[in-house]
Protein backbone atom coordinates (compact mmCIF):
# COMPACT_ATOMS: atom_id res chain seq x y z
CA UNK A 1 0.00 0.00 0.00
CA UNK A 2 1.43 3.26 -1.46
CA UNK A 3 2.31 5.74 1.82
CA UNK A 4 -0.84 9.12 1.84
CA UNK A 5 -0.01 11.88 2.69
CA UNK A 6 -2.73 14.45 3.27
CA UNK A 7 -1.76 17.43 2.52
CA UNK A 8 -3.31 21.23 3.94
CA UNK A 9 -2.30 24.07 1.97
CA UNK A 10 -2.58 27.65 3.61
CA UNK A 11 -6.42 28.13 4.03
CA UNK A 12 -5.85 32.25 2.74
CA UNK A 13 -4.66 31.61 -0.57
CA UNK A 14 -4.63 29.27 -4.07
CA UNK A 15 -2.25 27.11 -4.72
CA UNK A 16 -0.73 27.52 -7.74
CA UNK A 17 2.74 28.31 -8.37
CA UNK A 18 2.00 31.42 -10.27
CA UNK A 19 1.33 33.02 -6.89
CA UNK A 20 4.91 33.19 -5.66
CA UNK A 21 4.44 36.28 -2.45
CA UNK A 22 2.59 33.13 -0.69
CA UNK A 23 5.29 30.84 -0.26
CA UNK A 24 3.33 28.29 1.87
CA UNK A 25 1.03 27.55 -0.94
CA UNK A 26 4.40 27.64 -3.35
CA UNK A 27 6.22 24.71 -0.74
CA UNK A 28 2.91 22.90 -0.68
CA UNK A 29 3.11 22.89 -4.91
CA UNK A 30 6.45 21.72 -4.93
CA UNK A 31 6.05 18.94 -1.75
CA UNK A 32 2.65 17.39 -4.59
CA UNK A 33 5.37 17.41 -7.54
CA UNK A 34 8.30 15.83 -5.92
CA UNK A 35 6.84 13.19 -3.73
CA UNK A 36 3.88 11.85 -6.03
CA UNK A 37 7.13 10.50 -8.63
CA UNK A 38 8.57 8.84 -5.32
CA UNK A 39 5.31 6.81 -4.85
CA UNK A 40 3.20 8.39 -2.65
CA UNK A 41 -0.58 8.45 -2.65
CA UNK A 42 -1.40 12.76 -2.27
CA UNK A 43 -4.58 14.58 -0.87
CA UNK A 44 -4.44 17.72 -1.25
CA UNK A 45 -6.76 20.38 0.78
CA UNK A 46 -7.20 23.65 0.31
CA UNK A 47 -8.80 26.55 -2.50
CA UNK A 48 -11.50 25.48 -5.46
CA UNK A 49 -8.57 27.47 -7.55
CA UNK A 50 -5.89 25.38 -6.85
CA UNK A 51 -3.83 24.19 -9.66
CA UNK A 52 -2.01 20.40 -8.43
CA UNK A 53 -1.71 17.22 -9.86
CA UNK A 54 -3.18 14.92 -7.45
CA UNK A 55 -6.51 14.59 -5.77
CA UNK A 56 -8.22 17.82 -4.33
CA UNK A 57 -10.62 18.41 -1.99
CA UNK A 58 -11.79 22.10 -2.27
CA UNK A 59 -12.49 23.14 1.40
CA UNK A 60 -12.28 27.09 0.62
CA UNK A 61 -13.82 28.83 -2.21
CA UNK A 62 -13.72 32.29 -3.94
CA UNK A 63 -16.31 33.74 -2.01
CA UNK A 64 -14.29 32.95 1.27
CA UNK A 65 -11.26 34.18 0.16
CA UNK A 66 -10.53 36.34 -2.83
CA UNK A 67 -7.60 38.78 -3.55
CA UNK A 68 -7.37 42.07 -2.20
CA UNK A 69 -5.05 43.53 -4.90
CA UNK A 70 -3.72 43.08 -7.99
CA UNK A 71 -0.63 41.41 -6.91
CA UNK A 72 -3.21 38.47 -5.94
CA UNK A 73 -2.26 38.59 -1.96
CA UNK A 74 -4.53 37.33 -0.56
CA UNK A 75 -6.35 38.78 3.29
CA UNK A 76 -5.41 36.55 6.54
CA UNK A 77 -9.11 35.93 7.38
CA UNK A 78 -9.14 34.25 11.04
CA UNK A 79 -13.07 33.11 9.62
CA UNK A 80 -11.91 31.74 7.15
CA UNK A 81 -9.36 29.43 9.15
CA UNK A 82 -12.15 28.01 10.95
CA UNK A 83 -14.30 27.07 8.22
CA UNK A 84 -10.98 25.36 6.24
CA UNK A 85 -10.63 23.22 9.65
CA UNK A 86 -14.17 22.31 9.97
CA UNK A 87 -14.47 21.30 6.30
CA UNK A 88 -11.10 19.48 6.53
CA UNK A 89 -11.95 17.44 9.78
CA UNK A 90 -15.31 16.51 7.89
CA UNK A 91 -13.33 15.18 5.04
CA UNK A 92 -10.15 13.81 6.84
CA UNK A 93 -12.70 11.56 9.33
CA UNK A 94 -13.69 10.35 5.80
CA UNK A 95 -10.79 9.40 4.36
CA UNK A 96 -7.37 9.02 6.15
CA UNK A 97 -6.44 5.62 7.47
CA UNK A 98 -3.89 4.95 10.41
CA UNK A 99 -0.15 5.53 10.18
CA UNK A 100 -0.87 8.29 7.00
CA UNK A 101 0.69 11.88 7.14
CA UNK A 102 -0.77 14.87 7.71
CA UNK A 103 1.12 17.65 6.93
CA UNK A 104 -0.10 20.68 8.18
CA UNK A 105 1.72 23.62 6.25
CA UNK A 106 0.05 26.93 8.06
CA UNK A 107 0.77 25.95 12.04
CA UNK A 108 -1.93 26.46 14.48
CA UNK A 109 -4.12 28.29 12.49
CA UNK A 110 -4.63 24.03 10.97
CA UNK A 111 -4.39 22.94 14.58
CA UNK A 112 -8.51 22.23 15.25
CA UNK A 113 -8.17 19.88 11.87
CA UNK A 114 -6.58 17.67 13.16
CA UNK A 115 -7.40 17.60 17.37
CA UNK A 116 -7.64 14.09 18.03
CA UNK A 117 -6.37 12.26 15.64
CA UNK A 118 -3.85 9.97 17.42
CA UNK A 119 -3.37 7.35 14.73
CA UNK A 120 -2.08 9.37 11.86
CA UNK A 121 1.26 11.12 11.96
CA UNK A 122 0.93 15.01 12.52
CA UNK A 123 3.80 16.53 10.51
CA UNK A 124 4.40 20.89 10.22
CA UNK A 125 6.91 20.32 7.00
CA UNK A 126 7.46 24.00 7.05
CA UNK A 127 7.88 25.71 10.43
CA UNK A 128 9.63 29.46 9.30
CA UNK A 129 6.96 31.33 11.45
CA UNK A 130 6.67 31.93 15.59
CA UNK A 131 7.33 29.47 17.67
CA UNK A 132 3.65 30.24 19.51
CA UNK A 133 2.32 28.90 16.13
CA UNK A 134 3.80 25.57 16.16
CA UNK A 135 1.59 22.39 17.81
CA UNK A 136 2.69 19.21 15.65
CA UNK A 137 4.26 16.53 17.76
CA UNK A 138 6.44 15.72 14.45
CA UNK A 139 8.39 19.16 13.09
CA UNK A 140 10.45 20.63 9.96
CA UNK A 141 12.04 23.60 10.50
CA UNK A 142 13.44 25.66 7.40
CA UNK A 143 16.83 26.46 9.11
CA UNK A 144 18.74 25.18 12.18
CA UNK A 145 18.15 28.78 13.31
CA UNK A 146 14.48 28.45 13.67
CA UNK A 147 14.48 25.27 15.62
CA UNK A 148 16.56 26.81 17.92
CA UNK A 149 14.69 29.71 17.93
CA UNK A 150 12.04 27.62 18.94
CA UNK A 151 13.63 25.36 21.55
CA UNK A 152 14.87 28.29 23.16
CA UNK A 153 11.08 29.66 23.38
CA UNK A 154 9.47 26.39 24.67
CA UNK A 155 12.49 25.91 27.01
CA UNK A 156 14.15 22.64 25.37
CA UNK A 157 17.38 23.52 25.20
CA UNK A 158 18.59 20.48 26.71
CA UNK A 159 15.77 18.08 26.24
CA UNK A 160 15.58 18.81 22.44
CA UNK A 161 13.16 16.40 20.28
CA UNK A 162 14.87 13.37 18.42
CA UNK A 163 11.39 13.68 16.17
CA UNK A 164 12.37 17.25 14.46
CA UNK A 165 14.56 17.93 11.44
CA UNK A 166 15.75 20.62 9.35
CA UNK A 167 14.59 20.95 5.58
CA UNK A 168 14.91 24.04 3.73
CA UNK A 169 12.65 25.50 0.98
CA UNK A 170 13.00 24.00 -2.29
CA UNK A 171 13.66 25.58 -5.55
CA UNK A 172 13.56 24.62 -9.28
CA UNK A 173 16.62 25.64 -10.85
CA UNK A 174 15.48 25.55 -14.23
CA UNK A 175 12.83 28.73 -13.07
CA UNK A 176 15.82 31.25 -12.55
CA UNK A 177 18.03 32.53 -15.38
CA UNK A 178 22.09 32.52 -14.33
CA UNK A 179 24.17 35.08 -15.30
CA UNK A 180 27.51 35.43 -15.15
CA UNK A 181 27.74 39.29 -16.50
CA UNK A 182 26.15 41.59 -14.27
CA UNK A 183 24.19 45.35 -14.52
CA UNK A 184 24.85 48.38 -12.67
CA UNK A 185 22.48 47.89 -10.00
CA UNK A 186 22.00 46.06 -6.53
CA UNK A 187 18.33 44.89 -5.77
CA UNK A 188 16.33 44.60 -2.87
CA UNK A 189 13.53 42.01 -3.12
CA UNK A 190 10.77 41.74 -0.67
CA UNK A 191 8.46 44.24 1.67
CA UNK A 192 9.17 47.74 2.09
CA UNK A 193 9.63 47.64 6.03
CA UNK A 194 11.84 48.96 8.54
CA UNK A 195 12.42 45.32 10.13
CA UNK A 196 13.45 44.04 6.48
CA UNK A 197 16.53 46.44 6.90
CA UNK A 198 15.13 48.71 3.67
CA UNK A 199 16.70 51.78 5.41
CA UNK A 200 20.13 49.97 5.84
CA UNK A 201 20.02 48.56 2.08
CA UNK A 202 19.24 52.32 1.21
CA UNK A 203 22.01 54.11 3.13
CA UNK A 204 25.36 51.23 2.32
CA UNK A 205 24.29 51.65 -1.23
CA UNK A 206 24.20 55.89 -1.04
CA UNK A 207 27.69 55.61 0.62
CA UNK A 208 29.26 53.35 -1.84
CA UNK A 209 27.78 54.92 -4.68
CA UNK A 210 25.63 52.28 -5.93
CA UNK A 211 22.23 52.47 -7.98
CA UNK A 212 19.72 50.32 -5.81
CA UNK A 213 16.28 48.75 -7.40
CA UNK A 214 13.07 48.36 -4.32
CA UNK A 215 11.32 45.64 -5.73
CA UNK A 216 8.07 44.43 -3.24
CA UNK A 217 5.36 45.57 -1.97
CA UNK A 218 4.72 48.68 0.02
CA UNK A 219 6.35 52.26 -0.67
CA UNK A 220 8.86 54.26 1.55
CA UNK A 221 6.07 57.09 2.48
CA UNK A 222 5.42 54.87 5.33
CA UNK A 223 9.18 54.47 6.19
CA UNK A 224 9.14 58.37 6.77
CA UNK A 225 10.72 59.13 3.21
CA UNK A 226 9.37 63.03 1.97
CA UNK A 227 10.81 61.59 -1.31
CA UNK A 228 12.20 58.63 -3.05
CA UNK A 229 16.64 58.76 -2.97
CA UNK A 230 17.70 59.68 -6.00
CA UNK A 231 19.52 56.63 -6.56
CA UNK A 232 16.73 54.50 -5.63
CA UNK A 233 14.39 53.09 -8.46
CA UNK A 234 10.84 52.06 -7.06
CA UNK A 235 9.93 49.09 -8.99
CA UNK A 236 6.63 48.32 -6.85
CA UNK A 237 5.22 44.02 -7.11
CA UNK A 238 7.12 42.04 -9.43
CA UNK A 239 5.99 39.02 -11.31
CA UNK A 240 7.21 35.75 -11.86
CA UNK A 241 8.91 37.21 -15.23
CA UNK A 242 10.15 40.45 -14.05
CA UNK A 243 11.34 38.53 -10.60
CA UNK A 244 13.76 36.19 -12.68
CA UNK A 245 15.26 38.86 -14.70
CA UNK A 246 15.65 41.74 -11.56
CA UNK A 247 17.66 38.66 -10.00
CA UNK A 248 19.71 37.53 -13.01
CA UNK A 249 20.91 41.41 -13.58
CA UNK A 250 21.92 42.22 -10.13
CA UNK A 251 25.20 43.11 -8.98
CA UNK A 252 24.48 41.73 -5.54
CA UNK A 253 21.35 41.23 -3.70
CA UNK A 254 21.15 43.05 -0.50
CA UNK A 255 19.19 41.38 2.31
CA UNK A 256 19.83 43.47 5.44
CA UNK A 257 17.00 42.19 7.61
CA UNK A 258 17.07 43.26 11.33
CA UNK A 259 15.42 40.17 13.03
CA UNK A 260 16.32 36.75 12.87
CA UNK A 261 15.05 35.79 9.32
CA UNK A 262 13.45 31.90 9.51
CA UNK A 263 15.07 31.25 5.99
CA UNK A 264 14.61 34.27 3.18
CA UNK A 265 13.48 32.78 -0.06
CA UNK A 266 15.00 35.53 -1.50
CA UNK A 267 18.73 35.00 -0.53
CA UNK A 268 18.68 31.57 -2.65
CA UNK A 269 16.73 32.46 -5.81
CA UNK A 270 19.67 35.38 -6.29
CA UNK A 271 22.10 32.82 -6.12
CA UNK A 272 20.05 30.26 -8.79
CA UNK A 273 20.41 33.48 -10.85
CA UNK A 274 24.30 33.68 -10.02
CA UNK A 275 23.76 36.73 -7.94
CA UNK A 276 26.04 36.89 -4.77
CA UNK A 277 23.78 37.70 -1.51
CA UNK A 278 25.01 40.77 1.36
CA UNK A 279 22.78 39.80 4.46
CA UNK A 280 23.24 40.24 8.04
CA UNK A 281 24.99 37.48 10.11
CA UNK A 282 22.11 35.81 12.02
CA UNK A 283 18.73 33.40 11.29
CA UNK A 284 18.45 31.16 8.12
CA UNK A 285 21.29 33.31 6.08
CA UNK A 286 23.68 31.18 8.12
CA UNK A 287 22.48 28.43 6.50
CA UNK A 288 21.92 29.90 2.92
CA UNK A 289 25.05 32.40 2.56
CA UNK A 290 28.10 30.88 2.79
CA UNK A 291 30.81 33.66 4.00
CA UNK A 292 33.32 34.44 1.10
CA UNK A 293 31.68 31.64 -1.09
CA UNK A 294 28.42 33.16 -2.26
CA UNK A 295 28.67 36.45 -0.48
CA UNK A 296 29.29 38.13 2.95
CA UNK A 297 27.63 38.25 6.11
CA UNK A 298 27.92 41.72 7.95
CA UNK A 299 27.51 42.74 11.68
CA UNK A 300 28.14 46.60 11.29
CA UNK A 301 28.13 49.39 8.74
CA UNK A 302 31.46 49.06 7.85
CA UNK A 303 31.05 45.04 6.77
CA UNK A 304 28.34 46.16 4.65
CA UNK A 305 30.47 48.72 3.40
CA UNK A 306 33.53 45.96 3.08
CA UNK A 307 31.14 43.75 1.62
CA UNK A 308 29.52 46.12 -1.39
CA UNK A 309 32.95 47.33 -2.48
CA UNK A 310 34.23 43.54 -2.49
CA UNK A 311 31.26 42.18 -4.36
CA UNK A 312 33.10 41.55 -7.24
CA UNK A 313 35.10 38.72 -5.84
CA UNK A 314 32.48 36.48 -5.28
CA UNK A 315 32.05 34.13 -8.68
CA UNK A 316 28.46 33.75 -10.16
CA UNK A 317 29.11 30.51 -10.97
CA UNK A 318 29.81 29.48 -7.62
CA UNK A 319 26.81 30.82 -6.21
CA UNK A 320 24.97 29.20 -8.42
CA UNK A 321 26.64 25.97 -7.87
CA UNK A 322 26.06 25.71 -3.79
CA UNK A 323 22.42 26.94 -4.35
CA UNK A 324 21.89 23.52 -6.56
CA UNK A 325 23.74 21.17 -4.73
CA UNK A 326 21.87 22.35 -1.48
CA UNK A 327 18.29 23.53 -2.89
CA UNK A 328 16.86 22.05 -5.75
CA UNK A 329 14.04 20.78 -5.13
CA UNK A 330 15.06 17.02 -6.19
CA UNK A 331 17.44 17.22 -3.02
CA UNK A 332 15.18 18.60 -0.46
CA UNK A 333 12.46 15.77 -1.02
CA UNK A 334 14.54 13.26 -0.81
CA UNK A 335 15.22 14.72 2.96
CA UNK A 336 11.94 14.72 3.29
CA UNK A 337 11.33 11.24 1.69
CA UNK A 338 13.71 10.03 4.30
CA UNK A 339 12.11 11.66 6.67
CA UNK A 340 8.42 10.41 6.26
CA UNK A 341 10.27 6.76 6.36
CA UNK A 342 11.70 7.36 10.04
CA UNK A 343 8.17 7.90 10.76
CA UNK A 344 6.21 5.00 9.24
CA UNK A 345 9.40 2.89 11.26
CA UNK A 346 9.49 5.24 14.13
CA UNK A 347 13.11 5.10 13.29
CA UNK A 348 13.97 7.64 16.27
CA UNK A 349 16.17 7.67 19.21
CA UNK A 350 13.77 7.06 22.29
CA UNK A 351 16.29 7.25 25.34
CA UNK A 352 18.33 4.28 27.18
CA UNK A 353 15.88 1.82 27.71
CA UNK A 354 16.67 -0.16 24.29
Amino acid sequence: MKPRLHILANPHGITDLTYRMEPFNIAVAKMIANMAPMDYEIVHYGHEQSQVDCETVAVVNSNEVSPRGEDDLFEHNPGVAKIFCRRVREELSRRYRSDDFILCFYGNDQQQAVEGITDAFVVEPSIGYRPECVFAPYRVFTSYAQMHYYYGQQNMLLNPSWNDAVIPNAFTPDEFEFRSTKDDYCLYLGRISADKGIHLAIQMTEYTGQRLIIAGPGDLSALNYQSVPKHVTMFGYANVDQRRELLSGARALIAPTYYVEPFGNMVVEALMSGTPVITTDWGGFIDTNVEGLTGFRCRNFADFVHAMENINQIRPQDCRDWAVENFNETVVHEKFDRYFQNIAARNFYHGTNL
